[in-house]
């Protein structure tokens, strides 16, 4: 059981190092894996009244202060542009929201957990730590040091060309991880990351040959497969009520291949964009590769009302407006509408909510899924033609795919919702 005796809410970094240096008082990040111990705590020193809880941009590098909760790292919009989604897939599966909304940054690092997504993910990147004595050290050399009564500011990141990916094994979505694996790649250099062994994270290079090429994105298969193989057998792995030993080291390998692999295929001559996006009615401006599509540009913007259905350009899912005309996203790359106007659902919220209320009275909205591309594609229809008959209705929403009725709820809502047009038209 904690006990804290005093609470005391440090002034300055300097009054908080002095107050740490005492065995008996402890620094608060988000007190979450403190609260699980068993421990008297003369003062529990709080450092969320120094500014520390913000993430910062400069041309060069991400400057993340140690308060910084785990939800914000996977909220950020440019660090997560910048690294191609892997902090935001190393924390999402943490616990919850509200967990995420407490725990911070500097706890997830200066704790250096064994089974931490949160120093996995950063020990891929060109990181450091800022300590308030110890100075700027790279968190490859950090997380080796023994643990001192030195404070961790913040958490510096170099913003190289660099591309990378996430992944990690849960036994169920929201409990630790059973490994976890960070790979990045770049012109100079290339490292593999294997943490939750359950021992700390641990970072491996890439031989030159095999990152140069899958850097460029020629590397094959069996070359692929060797170098996780290598890699694998340098990890030390053991085994804990999550997972054996034997499991560990195989599922090392497992991901390592598989990172190689989706690191390979973003490998080339492909080469990163700026667009300007007008989406609902606010200007994006964004890095872009060259072959992203418009659905995950959308999404990765918050338009979650667009969703990912068939893969074949069938179901109609993922409809969005360029330009007030309805296409589908998931088959139209983002560079092509560089310069445009794209609208969602989230940005036509009162012209889809007059029609959504027949949707809904006809019992039409059944799983929901499809509702939102089909309430898009409706609205295009109406504004196109207000008077629709029957068989134009089936026509123009015949790309619309519903695995939950036979379409006559949606029939019958859109033929009341003209009805109801024309009777105010008529007063």
């Amino acid at each position: 059981m904690l006990k804290i005796k005093e609470y005391v809410k440090a002034e300055s970094l300097e009054q908080a190092y002095e107050l740490n240096q005492k065995r008996t008082n402890c620094i608060l990040g988000g007190m979450l894996w403190l609260k699980m111990s068993n421990r008297n705590v003369q003062k529990a020193i709080d450092l969320s009244g120094l500014g520390l809880n913000q993430i910062e941009e400069t041309e060069e590098e991400f400057r993340v202060g140690c308060m910084t909760p785990l939800r914000e790292l996977e909220c950020h919009e440019r660090l997560n542009q910048w690294c191609e989604g892997a902090v935001k897939d190393a924390v999402s599966d943490i616990v919850g929201v509200q967990f995420r909304n407490l725990a911070t940054i500097g706890g997830s690092i200066f704790g250096r957990y064994g089974f931490s997504d949160v120093l996995t993910v950063f020990l891929a990147m060109d990181s450091y730590v800022e300590l308030y004595k110890g100075g700027i050290v790279p968190l490859q050399e950090f997380a080796q040091m023994k643990r001192d009564n030195d404070i961790l500011v913040r958490v510096i990141v170099k913003k190289d060309q660099r591309n990378m990916i996430y992944l990690a094994h849960r036994n169920y979505k929201t409990d630790f991880p059973v490994l976890t694996c960070a790979v990045s790649v770049n012109a100079e250099n290339g490292c593999v990351c294997i943490g939750a062994r359950p021992q700390k994270a641990v970072r491996l290079e890439l031989t030159e040959a095999v990152r140069e090429k899958v850097w460029s994105g020629v590397c094959t298969e069996e070359e692929m497969k060797k170098e996780a193989e290598c890699i694998a057998s340098q990890v030390k792995t053991d085994s804990n009520m999550r997972a054996g030993k034997e499991y560990r080291s195989r599922l090392a390998y497992v991901l390592i291949r598989r990172t190689l692999e989706a690191l390979n295929t973003k490998g080339g001559d492909q080469q990163d964009m700026k667009v300007k996006i007008l989406l609902n009615g606010t200007m994006r401006e964004a890095e872009i590769s060259s072959d992203q599509l418009l659905i995950d540009f959308v999404r990765d913007h918050g338009c979650y009302s667009v969703k990912r259905g068939c893969e074949t350009s069938n179901c109609g899912l993922c409809t969005v407006f360029v330009d007030d005309k309805p296409v589908l996203s998931c088959s139209m790359l983002t560079a092509r509408v560089d310069g445009c106007k794209v609208d969602t659902l989230e940005g036509l919220q009162e012209e889809a909510k007059e029609f959504g209320a027949f949707v809904a009275d006809q019992g039409a909205e059944q799983c929901g899924f499809c509702n939102p591309g089909m309430i898009m594609n409706a609205i295009a229809m109406f504004r196109e033609n207000p008077e629709p008959t029957r068989e134009e209705i089936k026509a123009y929403l015949a790309g619309n795919l519903c695995r939950c009725s036979g379409y006559e709820g949606q029939l019958r809502a859109m033929e009341a919702f003209i009805e109801y047009r024309k009777k105010g038209e008529r007063s």
